[in-house]
């Protein structure tokens, strides 16, 4: 939620540095615009409970076990790949935010000395 913010505020000021319209206006644009819910993004969904079922009315043969076995696996495998895809692609976010605060304070510390 920091980084929503401080990318919020980043952004109000680029706009500022680039219009030269009234800063009351764009305050008031940077405060009413529509934000993003990051920790809906970032929740875990709840995973699907793979068991093999309750009531057998016959015995499984072992090919059908294997292949039983087989499904449940894969199913988990799936589900950790998402979940690490999920963790790569928020670090990657966060990386992306940090350079784009290191641009943003470049370009504040650029125009302040222009403006000396």
């Amino acid at each position: 939620m920091k980084y929503l913010t401080l990318l919020s505020l980043l952004f109000a000021f680029n706009v500022k540095a680039e219009t030269s319209s009234d800063d009351l206006t764009l305050a008031d644009e940077a405060i009413q615009a529509p934000t993003m819910d990051l920790e809906g993004q970032y929740s875990v969904k709840e995973e699907k409970k793979i068991a093999a079922p309750k009531k057998v009315i016959k015995k499984l043969t072992q090919s059908d076990r294997l292949k039983m076995i087989r499904e449940r696996l894969e199913e988990r495998n799936k589900i950790m790949v998402e979940r690490k895809m999920e963790q790569i692609r928020f670090q990657q976010e966060l990386a992306l935010a940090h350079k784009l605060e290191q641009s943003m304070n470049q370009t504040l510390k650029a125009i302040d000395s222009v403006k000396n």
